[in-house]
């Protein structure tokens, strides 16, 4: 079997991560395993297994000819069989495909807004489905979606996995008491809601000024970062805040942090539940996506939007400490378990195997 991955960039996301997870992944299990990305390399690139076959196409416009032709004379030369577009890269896999004969064409849809379908614009796609052999999607509600409006027949539900997780960094240092440190991995984008998980932190502080709050991820540029930002530096909190920026390797030190957070207004399936999880640490989030399928019963999940039920989950958890730890073991058994590489790769080889 011959894959290709295929993602527009190579920042720190989700998206782009997961490629990076699938090409390495299955270089260990078939013929060929490649990676190209089309418009930005990225912190991601340190990540790729030397063993994976990569192209970087430098495409510089929406309709780059000689950009698609180089792929086309990459899928070639590796003998591809199937390029598994992630998100927004399903426009250059489409023109590849028309250009070469006998390719299969999978579309991996990450699109993280699933609470708000209704609003989503599918007449491109629809332009396109014709040439869609199969679509992978990261929760249900995506699943479904795509069956209704595109009309893809072999559409799947895959869940997102995580890699092994990375040695624990013991020198990594952090401020704040131990058992009182909280972590929020996620990029500074609207759909994360920030500013929600920092009014909610404001009230905490008013009960337990202890607590500190510790935000990874990338700073686009946008009026939202920029607000976030502008926020956290003029808040009476903000020695309380620390905002550490994007972090490769989180895995190596989220074991130093006591309580998972995410208070995203719309998800996917977000990979930093996932870390939270295999790193053995509490977790609250919102009840969005495809939190609630991850979560079970082992952690705490709060209604979107709501600030008071944030800090009532964060104020618990100081007296259920038996409790969340016990919680949160089994979050990282059933972690391991479901979401874990193995167990997720089998079955996407399985797809493969059906759309081929």
């Amino acid at each position: 079997m011959r894959i290709l991955q295929l993602i527009d960039s190579l920042e720190i996301g989700g998206a782009e991560r997961m490629a990076v997870n699938y090409a390495n992944a299955l270089q260990r299990r078939i013929a060929v395993s490649a990676l190209c990305v089309t418009r930005k390399e990225g912190d991601l690139k340190a990540l790729i297994d030397p063993e994976v076959q990569y192209l970087y196409l430098e495409r510089m416009r929406t309709l780059d000819i000689l950009a698609v032709l180089r792929l086309k004379r990459f899928i070639q030369k590796h003998r591809i069989e199937i390029v598994q577009a992630h998100g927004s890269s399903i426009f250059i896999g489409v023109l590849v495909k028309i250009m070469t004969p006998g390719l299969k064409l999978i579309w991996h849809d990450h699109y993280g807004k699933s609470e708000f379908l209704a609003a989503r614009k599918a007449t491109g796609l629809k332009l396109m489905w014709s040439y869609i052999d199969g679509i992978f999607a990261v929760n249900e509600k995506l699943k479904n979606w795509s069956i209704e409006r595109l009309k893809v027949k072999k559409t799947f539900y895959i869940k997102n996995f995580i890699a092994e997780a990375l040695p624990f960094d013991a020198d990594f240092k952090i401020s704040g008491a131990k058992g009182k440190r909280m972590v929020c991995v996620a990029n500074l984008r609207p759909q994360k809601n920030h500013h929600l998980l920092l009014d909610a932190f404001k009230l905490v502080l008013e009960q337990d000024t202890a607590y500190t709050l510790h935000l990874f991820g990338s700073v686009p540029d946008s009026l939202y970062a920029k607000s976030l930002i502008e926020r956290i530096e003029a808040e009476p909190f903000s020695k309380s805040v620390f905002y550490h920026g994007t972090y490769l390797k989180m895995s190596a030190i989220l074991p130093h942090f006591d309580i998972g957070v995410l208070s995203s207004v719309s998800e996917g399936l977000p990979l930093a539940l996932l870390e939270y999880g295999q790193a053995g640490i509490p977790v609250i989030t919102t009840d969005v996506g495809q939190c609630r399928a991850v979560l079970g019963d082992f952690g705490k999940l709060v209604p979107a939007n709501n600030s008071a039920a944030f800090v009532q989950a964060i104020l618990e958890s100081r007296l259920e400490k038996t409790h969340i730890q016990e919680s949160a073991k089994k979050l990282r058994d059933r972690i391991l378990l479901e979401y874990g590489e193995q167990a997720v790769i089998q079955e996407v080889v399985s797809k493969y195997v059906e759309i081929i």
